[in-house]
């Protein structure tokens, strides 16, 4: 990968390998087993994997998990409230392990 390019990575999904760039990752759902995710301008890829394994993967701060089902990329929410984030019109549940975290980190971005 030439220093010009978007980082990304490739899940398998449907007998294929699928190209993700982490630039155009709004969020990871956990669906039981496997891992929807959420890409602009696409629709949504399903993969067998763990949030855990992914979680791993994604850089932090840039990606934050906010739920035991979801990790959302920081820059990408467009609404915050005491109990969700909103991305791409998805409502998304802040859970209560995850909140002080999650806002701890948001605070450093408040212009209050």
């Amino acid at each position: 990968m030439n220093s010009q390019e978007e980082p990304f990575f490739y899940v398998k999904s449907e007998h294929r390998l699928i190209k993700v760039e982490l630039s155009k990752l709004l969020f990871v759902e956990c669906v039981k087993d496997y891992m929807r995710l959420h890409v602009q301008d696409q629709r949504p890829i399903m993969t067998l994997m763990t949030l855990k394994t992914i979680e791993e993967y994604l850089p932090c701060p840039q990606f934050m998990r906010i739920h035991r089902s979801f990790i959302v990329q920081v820059s990408k929410i467009d609404y915050i409230n005491k109990g969700s984030v909103e991305i791409a019109g998805n409502n998304l549940p802040i859970s209560d392990s995850y909140h002080e975290e999650f806002f701890s980190y948001i605070r450093k971005f408040l212009l209050i």
